[in-house]
């Protein structure tokens, strides 16, 4: 699977730009706010209909423009899709594969897979919850679209569930009748969304596991933990003993909008024990424990971003990294780096196939 090309109009900071693709190693090298990061995000948008960096379409929109497009072709063997995003401010954004338009945009995850490394993953070690479900939403939907429409009809009925309590609350009434169709509802999806998520844990672990070893060398042992209130009961149980609770808080406080995962490091929490250097690993590894779990489920090799590795890991283990990726088990990557001398000599070194595209400015 290969992104040939790119074409963006006012997204972000490119207010017009075109790029040609090497099918293996493309490094694109310049300054800070040359755009680099933003060519990886629009290859991402057009993979996965959404930036990695902004959970709102218009922040694509560069400053004080109108619109912005983003359109690339994507080749699988001798089939090339063209691919269309674009978006007008206050409208709403428009998707198209073969210049036909999606009537939900879920229907184009997983045809493209896409595995973003970034900076801004240390949020998966740091920030709540919240985070890692997204994380691990966005692998699990790729390749399993039972799952993803479980997951938005239980995100539908908890919605629906929580402004009910709200208004017990505010009205000072209670209904159990009312209460139990949303309850009936996310006995039927919570199971689905559960039972993805705890075998992805488990098939994903050892991925981990092996990639780390990669990284940080045998002496070192990391895991995932998988929490949740439905690994010892089931759904109606849950709800039915947080009742109490929910009507005083006015919320749903259970189920698998509050699983999260406990990323481990010799069994214990990551963020308490581990360090820096050790965390930036671990990061890496998942990531490419991602890009495994993709190629095995959809038998698509995934396009592989790599923004600023450099602010990972250091030279020795980044060379060593793009010499990994850089292997037939990979497919079309893509590495930022403000460097252009070091990130040239390194890639072409690795695979002399190498394109090197420089953003910096065009000096007078």
């Amino acid at each position: 699977m290969i992104l040939t090309d790119l074409r963006l109009v006012h997204f972000k900071n490119h207010a017009q730009a075109e790029f040609q693709f090497s099918p293996k190693l493309n490094a694109l090298v310049g300054s800070n706010g040359a755009g680099k990061t933003t060519i990886l995000d629009a290859v991402h948008v057009l993979c996965m209909t959404r930036s990695y960096f902004h959970s709102t379409d218009s922040h694509c929109i560069q400053f004080d423009a109108p619109f912005f497009v983003a359109e690339g072709t994507m080749a699988i063997g001798s089939a090339e899709t063209p691919l269309y995003c674009g978006l007008k401010r206050g409208e709403k954004k428009v998707f198209k594969a073969d210049d036909a338009e999606y009537t939900k945009l879920s229907e184009h995850l997983g045809r493209f897979p896409v595995v973003m490394i970034s900076p801004y993953d240390r949020d998966l070690i740091t920030e709540g919850s919240e985070t890692r479900r997204k994380f691990m939403d966005a692998v699990i939907a790729q390749s399993n679209k039972a799952f993803l429409d479980a997951l938005i009809q239980y995100n539908r009925a908890l919605t629906q569930r929580n402004a009910l309590l709200k208004y017990f609350a505010a009205n000072r009434t209670f209904d159990a009748s009312m209460l139990e169709l949303y309850d009936e509802q996310l006995c039927q999806w919570a199971p689905i969304i559960h039972d993805a998520r705890a075998a992805f844990v488990a098939d994903f672990e050892p991925r981990l596991q092996h990639y780390y070893r990669w990284m940080a060398g045998e002496g070192e042992s990391v895991g995932i933990a998988f929490k949740s209130a439905l690994t010892e009961s089931s759904m109606q149980e849950v709800l039915a003993e947080r009742l109490p609770k929910d009507r005083v808080v006015q919320y749903t406080s259970a189920g698998p909008h509050r699983e999260d995962l406990v990323f481990t490091l010799h069994g214990q929490p990551l963020q308490r024990v581990g360090s820096q250097g050790q965390q930036k690993s671990f990061l890496v590894a998942l990531k490419l424990a991602v890009f495994d779990a993709l190629k095995d489920a959809l038998q698509l090799k995934p396009i592989l971003l790599l923004d600023d590795i450099f602010d990972k890991l250091d030279a020795q283990r980044v060379e060593g990294l793009i010499r990994l990726v850089n292997e037939h088990h990979f497919g079309q990557i893509f590495i930022t780096d403000t460097h252009p001398e070091r990130t040239a000599h390194m890639v072409k070194e690795v695979n002399e196939e190498a394109k090197v595209l420089d953003l910096s400015p065009i000096q007078p």
